[in-house]
């Protein structure tokens, strides 16, 4: 049979219960293996390469994934980059005037491994220093009181976008800055064009804020059962919690019913 069909779903709260969980269940694995025999299968991921590697590869995904919140398409087995977009200098100068005014806030930059993230490696803002260019910038870890306003600011600067997501601590989030045309959104309508998909034929999974980008890429919209309240609002449908492998069981269905 030939794919014509493609399932696009998140990592983090989706496909894995992170921090807890590092790599997919056995499941959720042999469900993968199953549906890519019908179905187009990639993963959209707010993680960059070194971070999402182990879950890529453990999954054997062999389309391109999108990483870095929208910034790139790879090769989910090498890493190779198939399409990136870069933050325009003066841009992430601006957004980084803003970090710098809250400075208790890390920031990580393009490419880091999990480590970098779970132990809070980032630079303070002050010591940041731009010696290459930006296609993925991240302030990591600022209470759920205080996000909202740095992401305010971020979201008036021409050139960027800027998106809360929530953060592997309970009560905090994330922010991550992709040039103004690399959201999941965007990336998901070149990964279409790359892989010759109509957009109607698409089906997006996610749990998170910044999967309403990757909702409004595709032709039906699935929020995961531990999703976020706006998302299921905007889902066409809810399958089951990451906890209990929904992800899986959806795959499954979808390849004995589809």
């Amino acid at each position: 049979m030939a794919k014509v069909d493609m399932v696009i779903f998140d990592l983090d709260g989706t496909a894995i219960d992170s921090p807890d969980q590092k790599l997919p269940s056995e499941r959720l694995i042999a469900a993968v293996r199953t549906a890519e025999e019908k179905y187009i299968l990639c993963a959209a991921t707010g993680r960059p390469w070194s971070f999402a590697a182990p879950v890529l590869q453990a999954l054997g995904l062999k389309d391109a994934c999108i990483i870095a919140g929208g910034a790139r398409i790879c090769d989910p087995q090498s890493g190779e980059v198939l399409w990136q977009a870069t933050i325009d200098n003066a841009a992430a100068q601006a957004a980084l005037e803003v970090l710098r005014k809250y400075p208790t806030y890390k920031l990580l930059c393009n490419d880091y491994v999990e480590a970098d993230y779970t132990e809070d490696r980032g630079a303070v803002p002050q010591d940041f220093i731009m010696t290459e260019p930006i296609y993925f910038l991240e302030q990591t870890y600022i209470p759920e009181s205080i996000a909202p306003e740095i992401n305010a600011q971020l979201e008036k600067i021409d050139g960027i976008t800027s998106t809360l997501v929530v953060a592997q601590r309970d009560g905090q989030n994330d922010i991550h800055i992709t040039a103004q045309a690399a959201t999941k959104e965007h990336a998901v309508g070149e990964l279409l064009r790359m892989l010759g998909v109509e957009q109607r034929f698409a089906r997006g999974i996610g749990d998170g804020h910044n999967d309403i980008h990757l909702f409004r890429a595709v032709g039906r919209k699935i929020a995961i059962g531990n999703a976020v309240p706006d998302l299921k609002a905007e889902a066409d449908f809810v399958i089951g919690d990451v906890r209990d492998d929904g992800l899986a069981a959806y795959l499954e269905e979808l390849v004995s019913y589809g």
